[in-house]
């Protein structure tokens, strides 16, 4: 039990610092397994309650982005132009709007390999 309080205090340190850590990614959104055909044919809801279990199972950072191609298929938009970018939804229980982010894979530009996953606001 002592162990938890701090986990869940920094969990909401990290949510007023705007959640856009890895590590906060995992305290939102849906338990779902991840599954490639699934991703592929899930709408941004379905993928966003797939999200935590894909980080958790592959761990992206360092990552080609042919490999993360591979299990995701073709991005839904990019961001910086560059950066892979997957739309994922969280589901909302109150009836308000399913918050909308993007999932964004930062690419290094000379070794063509993920150094960070970040999710930003869907505009």
């Amino acid at each position: 039990m002592r162990s938890l309080i701090p986990v869940l205090c920094l969990s909401l340190c990290l949510q007023a610092c705007g959640g856009n850590t890895s590590f906060a990614l995992f305290f939102e959104w849906g338990s779902c397994d991840f599954d490639r055909v699934r991703w592929a044919q899930a709408d941004r809801i379905g993928r966003g309650c797939m999200m935590s279990s894909f980080l958790d199972k592959y761990h992206p950072v360092g990552m080609s982005v042919v490999e993360i191609r591979l299990l995701l298929g073709e991005p839904s938009s990019y961001a910086d132009f560059e950066d892979p970018a997957y739309l994922v939804g969280q589901s909302s229980s109150n009836g308000s709007p399913a918050r909308e982010q993007l999932l964004v894979f930062r690419i290094d530009r000379i070794t063509g390999r993920c150094v960070e996953v970040v999710l930003r606001p869907a505009y």
